[in-house]
């Protein structure tokens, strides 16, 4: 089976998913995934960022102090009750505008921001990864050119993303593939299973990474 991934915007054929798919039960990703909070859901505390550690080297004292003075400040009850996939362009809209409440903090951007935030609303948030989305399904060089590792802030820009996972998930070249991905783990979320089949397949073809037995280096801010 086959899913086309792109937005729309730099549409790319990603091949043999089943098999990317169940290659990533050895990423060490997966610790990321199976990972249970035992944070409450509606409420952002310093620990909150101890899992991101499994995808992400990059998060410093700055970003926890930073949840230290602002956790309590956001309300998740602001963010639309809603999968990705079954979200209206202004549910994404405030889903890219909460997310960019953290962006502005000290220590954070799109990738921390949206992997910390994933584990709250797994059906509604992605990971926004600097290297592996906006550096690389994002980039129309990409793979010929070595995917981009710019912090991302900018809701619009933030937005766009979500755009542009929405518009994957739910596009009629795709929609008959992943309830048979689901099958093979009906665990995940439709985001989940997005960037488990990205994932291995941004690993495959990266320049510098192009190892499909390599280690996950999901990257930055």
């Amino acid at each position: 089976m086959d899913l086309v991934f792109g937005g729309g915007g730099h549409d790319r054929v990603v091949d043999h998913v089943e098999d990317r798919l169940i290659r990533y039960r050895k990423d060490v990703g997966l610790d990321y995934l199976d990972y249970r909070p035992v944070t409450a859901p509606d409420r952002l505390y310093p620990e909150d960022l101890a899992v991101t550690i499994l995808i992400s080297s990059r998060v410093g004292a700055t970003a926890f102090k930073s949840v230290q003075l602002n956790g309590a400040t956001l309300r998740f009850s602001d963010l639309p009750g809603v999968s990705l996939e079954n979200s209206n362009e202004a549910q994404r809209g405030i889903a890219a505008d909460f997310i960019a409440r953290m962006t502005s903090w000290p220590g954070f951007g799109a990738s921390v921001a949206t992997k910390v935030l994933h584990k709250k609303r797994p059906d509604l948030i992605p990971i926004l990864d600097n290297q592996a989305i906006f550096g690389a399904y994002m980039y129309p060089a990409w793979p010929g050119k070595k995917s981009q590792l710019d912090t991302i802030k900018a809701p619009e820009r933030i937005k766009e993303g979500l755009d542009w996972i929405h518009r994957d998930l739910t596009r009629p070249e795709n929609i008959e593939v992943w309830p048979r991905l689901a099958e093979i783990e009906p665990s995940r979320t439709r985001n989940e299973l997005f960037d488990m089949v990205w994932w291995t397949y941004f690993r495959d073809n990266e320049p510098v990474l192009g190892t499909p037995a390599g280690p996950s280096t999901y990257s930055g801010q």
